[in-house]
This record gives structure tokens, sequence and C-alpha cells, in this order.
């Protein structure tokens, strides 16, 4: 039995190493401009709060994880009653593009994290999303520009943690690890800044 836990924990600290090289990657392109206008008119829309269901739940409704809008795609597809919705998960400093369901009223997010995550959160839903076919298939467009995964307040923070997980990572260091250590000094550093 123990040996079977600890080959489950090293694939989960593999997974969430892979993890956060993906999402280092995700949140670290060029500031511009249009970012900066966009997260400011992001802002200006109305806010709802979202709950999440068990993890659990999610996973035996066959729910995948970090794939909000195949999962809310789905669950629009099969009840008539659940409209699938675009928008920003508020995070901190940052929007994260997320998709959820409104369902007679209430707001779900059905998307199972692997690290722990609130059961409640901020979302603005963003009439203004609009998904196209493209040729790496389906990508959300605002106003006529493919969205990145977020809007950030600080992009130059995580120019600076992506770089520094790299670093750390090229060092010999695991990934799982080098997001620890990114996790607890600049991350940390991030969290004491204003939110939005």
């Amino acid at each position: 039995m123990g040996n079977q836990k600890t080959t489950i924990n090293a694939l989960r600290k593999k997974e969430l190493g892979e993890l956060a090289l993906r999402n280092a990657e995700e949140m670290s392109f060029p500031p511009t401009e249009w970012e900066a206008n966009t997260l400011a008119e992001v802002l200006s829309l109305p806010r709802v709060t979202v709950t999440r269901p068990p993890e659990h739940e999610l996973l035996a409704a066959e729910m995948l994880p970090y794939n909000c809008h195949v999962n809310c795609s789905r669950q629009a597809a099969n009840d008539p009653e659940s409209h699938h919705v675009w928008g920003w998960c508020v995070y901190g400093s940052d929007l994260i593009l997320h998709s959820v369901v409104e369902m007679r009223g209430h707001w779900l997010c059905l998307t199972p994290q692997l690290v722990e995550a609130p059961s409640r959160f901020q979302f603005i839903p963003d009439p203004s999303i609009e998904w196209r076919e493209t040729s790496d298939g389906r990508d959300a467009f605002r106003g006529g520009v493919r969205l990145p995964q977020a809007l950030r307040k600080y992009p130059e923070h995580h120019l600076r943690m992506r770089d520094e997980l790299h670093d750390l990572v090229a060092s010999g260091m695991s990934a799982f690890d080098a997001r620890e250590m990114v996790d607890a000094t600049l991350g940390a550093e991030l969290r004491k800044k204003d939110p939005i």
C-alpha cells in the first residue's frame, strides 16, 4: 500500500509540475495597451458569485480537470435548463478566461481542480466573448482579438515568475519543487499587491 501511495504522490507532483509550466507560459505574454484597456472594460461589468461543487462530485459526473469550456458546453447540451456562460474568474490580480453554467438562477463551476481551490469565487460574465473556428480548433475572441488565457493587472510580474521557474528547472530542480519555490517567493510578492 505504501509503494502505491508513493507512486500516486509522484504522479500527482509530476502532473502539477507540468501544469505549472503550462500556466507560466500562458500567463507570460508581452503586455499590451489592448490588454490594459480590455482589463479596465471587463472590470466595469457586473460580477456574480459562482459555487464549485465538491471535486468528487464533479469527477463522478465525468467533468474534466482544467477543461471548463468543454465541461460547460457538454452540460448545456445535455440539460436545457443549463446555460453556458463565458467570462472571467477573478483570481487575485488577474482575470482568468473561464466558463461556468447558470442553472435556474445558480452559478456553478463544473471544473475540477488539481490543487485546492475556493468553493466560491467572483466571476464576470462577458457577453462580448465569441467563439470562432480556427486552424487550432475553437478559440475565444473579443472585439476581433483572440483572447489570451488571462488579463493581468501586473503582467511584468508574471514574466519574472516564468523566467524564475525556467531557471530553477534548468538548474535541475523538478518542475513541482520549482513551482513551490516560485510560489513562496515571487507568488507571495504578487499576492501582496492590490488585487482586482
